[in-house]
């Protein structure tokens, strides 16, 4: 059997290769979802935001078996357990709290629930009454971390995995044959961090020193407002074929189905030569109606009011014959962030 990370919500544990997205609701702070293999449901993760420093898993886990119970009809046979000890590493329970449980029916389940920093987990593994799932089970609750905290969110689905910088909030998502999107956006600038810039400001004529230079050290660590989108389209051969005739195929297509994305801004486009896939970055700004105007004032205004950044890297991956997206809008030039995305799909892919 062969096995892979998977994550989503700041949640990460390993699975068959064989499971994959069957349901899906709720958002980044309180969501479920489900994955199926080819023959039935395998694993169900819900999770939830709290702010209780020490929550009743025991008053939770009732609630949980009131729902698997209303899914039965009236008069079939259902048993429960609770307090159950999958696993004896002391390791495992290092900074959360754990309860173990099963519960068997037309099919059986083994589950946990643990409490770690402001969420409540609910994993749940569910196999055949006779069949012998017991490793696989282990295997995902030992592997079965909480993230939430770490530089970069690992989000996977049909295949596709990639890491998000933890500033970029899950907003939308469409997991559709032959096309994917993970929409983000990024949390605006705390107040902490813009009064750090305006004291930066008033010592800039004693220090001497670069205001420009100082507001990208604060805006690296809080990133301002912005939009962070990754698609992956395909077959590629399929996405492209209108335009093979083109001189450049790739870039044919992305400016006939970037139109509007695009319109409005300035840009500069580049090829990747040394890569094995056909890649394109495209930077850009917003462009104004006073552009070209050379007078001071106007040029004094455009200081001061920042303009949108753009940013596009798309390359097309002829190992798995698909075609990937990333996209960045917002008021800094997000180059970095969309590389260290980039870089996170073509490690895993």
């Amino acid at each position: 059997m062969e096995w892979t990370v998977f994550g989503w919500a700041g949640i990460e544990l390993e699975i068959p290769t064989t499971w994959e997205l069957s349901g899906l609701s709720g958002d980044q702070k309180t969501g479920y979802l489900r994955l199926d293999d080819p023959e039935m449901p395998r694993l169900e993760l819900k999770w939830a935001h709290t702010r209780r420093k020490k929550p009743d898993l025991h008053a939770t886990l009732d609630e949980y078996f009131k729902l698997i119970r209303k899914t039965y009809k009236k008069g079939t046979e259902l048993s429960f357990r609770r307090n159950v000890n999958f696993i004896k590493e002391e390791e495992f329970f290092e900074g959360r709290t754990v309860l173990g449980f099963s519960w068997k029916g037309s099919i059986r389940a083994s589950g946990l629930i643990f409490h770690t920093g402001k969420r409540i987990t609910i994993v749940q593994v569910m196999g055949r009454l006779k069949e012998n799932w017991r490793p696989t089970v282990l295997r995902v609750f030992e592997s079965i971390a909480d993230r939430g905290d770490a530089p970069l969110t690992l989000w996977s689905a049909y295949g596709l995995k990639l890491g998000v910088p933890k500033e970029y909030k899950l907003e939308r998502q469409k997991l559709l044959s032959g096309y994917l999107l993970f929409a983000f956006v990024a949390k605006p600038v705390r107040f902490q961090s813009a009064v750090r810039l305006a004291k930066l400001a008033s010592n800039r004529l004693r220090n001497n020193g670069s205001l420009e230079d100082r507001r990208s050290e604060v805006t690296s660590v809080v990133p301002d407002k912005g939009s962070l989108s990754v698609e992956r389209y395909g077959p590629a051969e399929v996405m492209l074929s209108d335009y093979k005739d083109a001189p450049n195929p790739l870039e044919t297509w992305f400016r006939a189905k970037y139109a509007k994305a695009i319109r409005g801004y300035g840009f500069e486009v580049t090829s990747d030569t040394d890569s094995a896939d056909e890649c394109l970055t495209l930077i850009g700004e917003q462009t104004r109606l006073y552009d070209g105007v050379p007078f001071s004032p106007v040029l004094m205004l455009d200081k001061l009011s920042k303009r949108t950044a753009l940013v596009f890297h798309l390359w097309r991956c002829n190992q798995s014959n698909r075609i990937y997206v990333i996209q960045s809008v917002g008021s800094i030039d997000a180059r970095s962030t969309v590389q260290k995305v980039a870089e996170s799909i073509k490690y895993h892919e």
